[in-house]
């Protein structure tokens, strides 16, 4: 990679981190879908054009594992990236894999193999051929000094504790808002494939995050930027959460209430886990039996929270009201006189306003300015118009240099 430019070797650093990024989101899919769903080919089939890309302008796509580190062709890849593909560095350990290279030539039928059997957990020797080969390598054959002792990000994340700056604490916290979405996605799944319910993670890491949290920060600067379409709910599960503990925190939540606010704005939309994808995703619009599908997933995640001692009440409550309006209206419609919870209450300005922000298959994002304009014209109606006026100035915190 020598004879390319600067400009060429990022270009190409970025096209590697798409490929892998594609490949991350079908082993999580698989975990999901069969490998033979129409979605896992679909991205399959991505996967491949986007190896053969990369391909074009470098001789082959090595991936390396070392430790918890992910090294792209002899560069390590930075760490707040490196979060998103610890379920992806997770299944090659277990499979005794440190060490995949990609080759040109490579078919779609031995990616596809590839791909089965490193998805598959009975499976324990994966598939290796002329495009695509892979074991485990000895350290003494790719140094750990020689590959990473160039790279000064790598440079960075090794040398001590971060400063006091603002700067390193948003850092931090983008970082562990990203191990909040890997959870979150990890349990999500677990549910839909009914494989039993289990918080310890979510709650361990919630801790940590709430206890650096209350530093009056604009919520903007550590909200999780959407990687792929096929990751939007988990996405926007954790950009809520961010956005609802923002608001508490300014309204003088703090220590365990804070703690019990970020927990149920991780679990408040766990009803969608019980409807089928393709309604969830359908661009156009949905008729009256597909309404009532969507709608019933408040009754259906209030329900589930309620069934699970490990949860809190408040989520259940929060995943029962938070398409409740203001007013009265919305779903389900338990009577006028219901009043909904505070935190209900914020979870619905902060879900309005990430959903908005983010393009979906049946609607484009939409800017702040026009987002913020919907949510002032909807004080009283839709949403409660103190908590409104509070959120606008939660957004409006002037964003803190490093000192």
């Amino acid at each position: 990679m020598n004879q390319h430019t600067p400009k060429q070797r990022d270009n190409i650093q970025q096209q590697m981190l798409k490929t892998l990024n594609l490949l991350r989101i079908i082993i999580s899919n698989t975990r999901l879908y069969s490998i033979e769903h129409p979605k896992t080919r679909e991205m399959i089939g991505k996967a491949f054009a986007s190896i053969n890309k990369t391909l074009k302008v470098t001789n082959d796509l090595s991936i390396l594992i070392i430790d918890n580190d992910l090294i792209l062709n002899n560069k390590a890849i930075r760490a707040e990236e490196a979060e998103y593909f610890s379920l992806f560095i997770t299944v090659l350990k277990k499979k005794n894999i440190s060490h995949i290279s990609f080759k040109r030539g490579i078919t779609p039928r031995e990616l596809t193999r590839f791909l089965t059997d490193l998805a598959s957990p009975q499976t324990k020797t994966v598939y290796s051929g002329p495009g695509i080969s892979c074991g485990k390598l000895k350290l003494k054959e790719a140094p750990r000094d020689n590959l990473l002792q160039s790279d000064p990000i790598h440079s960075i994340k090794t040398q001590g504790p971060p400063s006091e700056s603002q700067l390193a604490l948003v850092a931090k916290l983008k970082s562990m808002s990203t191990r909040q979405l890997l959870l979150a996605q990890e349990l999500y799944f677990s549910i839909r494939k009914e494989q039993g319910f289990d918080l310890r993670g979510v709650q361990e890491s919630m801790s940590s995050f709430v206890s650096l949290f209350s530093q009056n920060l604009n919520p903007l600067s550590i909200l999780t930027n959407l990687k792929s379409s096929d990751e939007y709910t988990f996405t926007h599960v954790i950009n809520v959460c961010i956005l609802t503990l923002a608001q508490a925190e300014s309204l003088g939540f703090s220590g365990q209430h804070l703690y019990d606010i970020g927990i149920t704005a991780t679990l408040y939309d766990i009803g969608k886990t019980f409807i089928p994808e393709d309604i969830l995703n359908k661009p156009g619009k949905l008729d009256k039996e597909e309404q009532k599908i969507i709608q019933n997933h408040a009754m259906k995640g209030a329900g589930y929270l309620l069934s699970l001692d490990d949860a809190p009440k408040l989520a259940a409550l929060a995943a029962l009201e938070h398409h409740i309006r203001f007013d009265g209206g919305g779903y389900p419609n338990i009577g006028k006189t219901w009043q909904t919870n505070i935190v209900s209450q914020m979870i619905a300005i902060s879900d309005t306003f990430d959903a908005m922000r983010c393009s979906r298959p049946y609607c484009r994002a939409s800017s702040e300015k026009i987002i913020c304009d919907m949510l002032a014209r909807e004080k009283g109606k839709n949403f409660n118009p103190l908590l409104v006026d509070n959120f606008f100035s939660v957004l409006s915190r002037k964003q803190k240099q490093p000192v």
